[in-house]
Protein backbone atom coordinates (compact mmCIF):
# COMPACT_ATOMS: atom_id res chain seq x y z
CA UNK A 1 0.00 0.00 0.00
CA UNK A 2 1.51 3.46 -0.57
CA UNK A 3 1.96 5.96 1.97
CA UNK A 4 0.37 9.18 1.22
CA UNK A 5 2.92 12.45 2.03
CA UNK A 6 0.90 15.40 3.46
CA UNK A 7 3.33 18.45 1.61
CA UNK A 8 2.43 21.01 4.35
CA UNK A 9 4.42 22.24 7.29
CA UNK A 10 7.70 21.73 5.12
CA UNK A 11 10.98 23.62 5.72
CA UNK A 12 13.58 24.13 2.94
CA UNK A 13 16.40 21.37 2.53
CA UNK A 14 19.40 22.72 0.85
CA UNK A 15 20.67 20.40 -1.96
CA UNK A 16 24.63 20.95 -0.56
CA UNK A 17 23.58 18.70 2.83
CA UNK A 18 23.50 15.69 0.27
CA UNK A 19 25.56 14.11 -2.49
CA UNK A 20 23.63 11.97 -4.96
CA UNK A 21 24.89 10.22 -7.93
CA UNK A 22 23.84 7.64 -10.41
CA UNK A 23 26.01 4.78 -10.65
CA UNK A 24 25.72 1.28 -12.17
CA UNK A 25 26.41 -2.43 -10.71
CA UNK A 26 26.33 -5.38 -12.67
CA UNK A 27 24.11 -3.90 -15.26
CA UNK A 28 21.30 -2.76 -12.83
CA UNK A 29 21.35 1.29 -12.00
CA UNK A 30 21.90 2.47 -9.04
CA UNK A 31 21.29 5.54 -6.81
CA UNK A 32 24.04 6.82 -4.38
CA UNK A 33 24.13 8.70 -1.50
CA UNK A 34 26.51 10.75 0.63
CA UNK A 35 25.94 12.78 3.20
CA UNK A 36 27.46 16.23 2.87
CA UNK A 37 26.32 18.50 6.18
CA UNK A 38 25.05 15.67 8.56
CA UNK A 39 24.04 19.19 10.75
CA UNK A 40 21.38 19.85 8.20
CA UNK A 41 19.15 16.38 9.42
CA UNK A 42 19.72 16.49 13.56
CA UNK A 43 16.64 18.38 13.26
CA UNK A 44 14.76 15.63 12.35
CA UNK A 45 13.41 12.45 14.13
CA UNK A 46 15.50 9.79 14.14
CA UNK A 47 12.79 7.71 12.45
CA UNK A 48 11.90 9.96 9.75
CA UNK A 49 11.49 9.02 6.54
CA UNK A 50 13.71 9.92 3.52
CA UNK A 51 12.72 9.57 0.23
CA UNK A 52 14.08 10.74 -3.46
CA UNK A 53 11.76 11.63 -6.04
CA UNK A 54 13.03 11.54 -9.39
CA UNK A 55 11.08 12.33 -12.87
CA UNK A 56 11.92 11.61 -16.24
CA UNK A 57 9.86 12.15 -19.03
CA UNK A 58 6.33 10.65 -18.22
CA UNK A 59 8.58 7.85 -15.52
CA UNK A 60 8.65 8.67 -11.95
CA UNK A 61 10.01 6.86 -9.03
CA UNK A 62 9.82 7.37 -5.55
CA UNK A 63 13.18 5.96 -3.88
CA UNK A 64 13.18 5.19 -0.22
CA UNK A 65 16.36 5.49 1.14
CA UNK A 66 15.63 4.63 4.93
CA UNK A 67 15.42 6.93 7.77
CA UNK A 68 17.44 9.80 8.87
CA UNK A 69 19.32 7.10 11.59
CA UNK A 70 19.99 4.63 9.19
CA UNK A 71 20.36 6.21 5.84
CA UNK A 72 21.10 3.66 2.76
CA UNK A 73 24.52 4.83 0.77
CA UNK A 74 22.93 3.38 -2.29
CA UNK A 75 20.02 1.72 -3.91
CA UNK A 76 18.97 0.13 -6.88
CA UNK A 77 16.44 1.95 -9.16
CA UNK A 78 14.08 -0.53 -10.41
CA UNK A 79 13.44 1.62 -13.94
CA UNK A 80 16.90 0.69 -16.03
CA UNK A 81 15.76 3.51 -18.59
CA UNK A 82 16.36 6.92 -16.66
CA UNK A 83 19.66 8.41 -17.95
CA UNK A 84 19.63 12.38 -15.77
CA UNK A 85 16.10 12.66 -14.20
CA UNK A 86 14.73 15.64 -12.27
CA UNK A 87 15.39 14.75 -8.49
CA UNK A 88 14.37 15.94 -5.27
CA UNK A 89 15.03 14.92 -1.82
CA UNK A 90 12.48 14.85 0.69
CA UNK A 91 12.16 13.93 4.73
CA UNK A 92 8.99 12.71 5.78
CA UNK A 93 7.31 12.00 10.06
CA UNK A 94 5.26 9.05 9.52
CA UNK A 95 4.76 8.15 12.78
CA UNK A 96 1.21 7.86 13.88
CA UNK A 97 0.30 10.87 14.78
CA UNK A 98 1.98 13.04 12.00
CA UNK A 99 0.38 10.82 9.45
CA UNK A 100 3.58 10.91 6.80
CA UNK A 101 4.12 14.75 7.25
CA UNK A 102 6.51 16.11 4.93
CA UNK A 103 8.83 17.84 6.80
CA UNK A 104 11.55 19.19 4.41
CA UNK A 105 12.34 18.76 0.77
CA UNK A 106 15.39 20.05 -1.79
CA UNK A 107 14.38 21.95 -4.66
CA UNK A 108 14.41 19.52 -7.49
CA UNK A 109 17.30 19.43 -9.69
CA UNK A 110 19.02 16.60 -12.28
CA UNK A 111 20.77 13.79 -11.34
CA UNK A 112 23.67 12.83 -13.38
CA UNK A 113 26.12 9.78 -13.34
CA UNK A 114 29.01 9.74 -11.73
CA UNK A 115 30.65 9.46 -14.83
CA UNK A 116 30.06 13.34 -15.47
CA UNK A 117 32.85 15.50 -14.82
CA UNK A 118 31.50 18.60 -13.62
CA UNK A 119 34.32 20.82 -13.80
CA UNK A 120 34.72 20.37 -18.01
CA UNK A 121 30.86 18.77 -18.60
CA UNK A 122 28.53 20.67 -16.25
CA UNK A 123 29.82 24.08 -16.35
CA UNK A 124 27.86 27.15 -18.57
CA UNK A 125 24.48 27.94 -19.53
CA UNK A 126 24.53 24.24 -21.37
CA UNK A 127 25.48 20.91 -19.94
CA UNK A 128 26.88 18.24 -21.68
CA UNK A 129 26.94 14.41 -19.80
CA UNK A 130 27.71 11.10 -21.00
CA UNK A 131 24.66 9.28 -21.29
CA UNK A 132 23.16 5.78 -23.06
CA UNK A 133 21.34 7.70 -25.92
CA UNK A 134 21.89 4.51 -28.57
CA UNK A 135 20.40 4.29 -31.39
CA UNK A 136 20.71 8.12 -31.21
CA UNK A 137 23.87 9.86 -30.65
CA UNK A 138 22.66 13.03 -28.22
CA UNK A 139 19.46 13.97 -27.21
CA UNK A 140 18.36 17.06 -25.37
CA UNK A 141 16.59 17.37 -22.29
CA UNK A 142 15.18 20.77 -21.23
CA UNK A 143 12.88 20.91 -18.18
CA UNK A 144 12.23 23.94 -15.59
CA UNK A 145 14.41 22.68 -12.85
CA UNK A 146 18.09 22.68 -13.98
CA UNK A 147 19.80 24.11 -17.67
CA UNK A 148 19.26 22.13 -20.62
CA UNK A 149 21.45 19.45 -20.96
CA UNK A 150 23.34 17.47 -24.01
CA UNK A 151 23.18 13.79 -23.77
CA UNK A 152 25.96 12.40 -25.39
CA UNK A 153 26.67 8.82 -26.67
CA UNK A 154 28.74 7.78 -23.79
CA UNK A 155 30.72 5.25 -25.78
CA UNK A 156 32.25 7.99 -27.04
CA UNK A 157 35.62 8.67 -25.00
CA UNK A 158 35.30 11.95 -23.33
CA UNK A 159 32.11 12.46 -24.57
CA UNK A 160 31.08 15.62 -22.87
CA UNK A 161 34.55 17.14 -23.76
CA UNK A 162 34.10 15.81 -27.15
CA UNK A 163 30.87 17.80 -27.91
CA UNK A 164 32.09 21.15 -26.81
CA UNK A 165 34.98 20.89 -29.15
CA UNK A 166 34.53 18.60 -31.85
CA UNK A 167 34.18 20.92 -34.61
CA UNK A 168 31.77 18.98 -36.60
CA UNK A 169 29.51 18.44 -33.54
CA UNK A 170 29.63 22.43 -32.93
CA UNK A 171 28.97 23.12 -36.62
CA UNK A 172 26.46 20.83 -36.98
CA UNK A 173 24.25 19.68 -33.88
CA UNK A 174 25.27 23.32 -31.52
CA UNK A 175 22.87 25.08 -34.00
CA UNK A 176 20.04 22.46 -34.01
CA UNK A 177 20.27 23.03 -29.92
CA UNK A 178 20.17 26.34 -29.72
CA UNK A 179 17.04 26.80 -31.72
CA UNK A 180 15.15 24.25 -30.00
CA UNK A 181 15.98 25.70 -26.75
CA UNK A 182 14.67 28.95 -27.68
CA UNK A 183 11.86 27.87 -29.41
CA UNK A 184 10.59 26.58 -26.05
CA UNK A 185 11.79 30.04 -24.63
CA UNK A 186 9.80 32.04 -27.06
CA UNK A 187 6.63 30.15 -26.93
CA UNK A 188 6.49 30.50 -23.21
CA UNK A 189 6.90 27.07 -22.25
CA UNK A 190 9.15 28.20 -19.02
CA UNK A 191 8.28 31.79 -16.49
CA UNK A 192 10.76 34.01 -17.63
CA UNK A 193 11.82 34.57 -14.08
CA UNK A 194 13.66 30.85 -14.42
CA UNK A 195 16.76 31.27 -13.59
CA UNK A 196 18.25 29.34 -16.87
CA UNK A 197 15.57 31.30 -18.86
CA UNK A 198 17.43 34.72 -17.58
CA UNK A 199 20.79 33.40 -18.23
CA UNK A 200 20.12 32.17 -21.70
CA UNK A 201 18.37 35.69 -22.60
CA UNK A 202 21.27 37.61 -21.78
CA UNK A 203 23.22 35.16 -23.90
CA UNK A 204 20.89 36.26 -26.44
CA UNK A 205 21.46 39.46 -25.90
CA UNK A 206 25.45 39.46 -26.06
CA UNK A 207 24.86 37.49 -29.13
CA UNK A 208 21.89 39.56 -31.19
CA UNK A 209 22.36 43.01 -29.01
CA UNK A 210 18.95 45.28 -29.81
CA UNK A 211 17.02 42.68 -30.62
CA UNK A 212 14.37 41.60 -28.38
CA UNK A 213 13.32 38.49 -28.23
CA UNK A 214 9.38 38.23 -29.37
CA UNK A 215 8.20 36.23 -26.74
CA UNK A 216 4.63 35.54 -25.68
CA UNK A 217 1.99 33.15 -27.32
CA UNK A 218 0.64 36.55 -29.44
CA UNK A 219 3.55 36.66 -31.35
CA UNK A 220 3.17 34.92 -34.60
CA UNK A 221 5.36 31.42 -35.58
CA UNK A 222 6.87 33.99 -38.41
CA UNK A 223 8.19 36.38 -36.16
CA UNK A 224 9.53 34.33 -33.83
CA UNK A 225 10.99 32.14 -36.62
CA UNK A 226 13.06 35.34 -37.97
CA UNK A 227 14.29 36.12 -34.82
CA UNK A 228 15.88 32.23 -34.16
CA UNK A 229 17.15 32.63 -37.49
CA UNK A 230 18.79 36.03 -36.71
CA UNK A 231 19.74 34.57 -33.40
CA UNK A 232 21.20 31.15 -34.95
CA UNK A 233 23.38 32.88 -37.88
CA UNK A 234 25.03 35.30 -35.20
CA UNK A 235 26.02 32.61 -33.11
CA UNK A 236 27.54 30.55 -36.33
CA UNK A 237 29.61 33.93 -37.19
CA UNK A 238 30.41 34.95 -33.71
CA UNK A 239 32.53 31.69 -33.53
CA UNK A 240 33.52 31.19 -37.05
CA UNK A 241 31.49 27.66 -36.83
CA UNK A 242 30.83 26.77 -40.85
CA UNK A 243 34.62 27.99 -41.63
CA UNK A 244 35.79 25.36 -38.29
CA UNK A 245 34.00 22.71 -39.93
CA UNK A 246 35.06 23.59 -43.33
CA UNK A 247 38.94 23.05 -42.08
CA UNK A 248 37.89 19.74 -41.07
CA UNK A 249 35.53 18.20 -44.09
CA UNK A 250 37.96 19.67 -46.40
CA UNK A 251 41.67 19.55 -45.50
CA UNK A 252 43.83 20.58 -47.96
CA UNK A 253 45.70 18.36 -50.02
CA UNK A 254 49.23 17.34 -48.90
Amino acid sequence: MRRRIRLTGRRQLSKSAVRISLSELGGDPLVVVTISRPEAFESFPPDSRVTLRLVENKNVEIVDLGTVSKLHSSKKLQSKSMTAPTCQLRVADVGHKAKGLLLASTDSWTLKGDDADENENSKGILQFLPADTDPQSWKLTINENDYPLVLVDKRIPNAGLWARNDPVFKGTVLPTIIRQIFDEILRDEYSADTPWVVHWMQWAEAILPGSLPPLGEDQDKATRMDYLERLVDSFCSKHELAAKLLEVATPEES
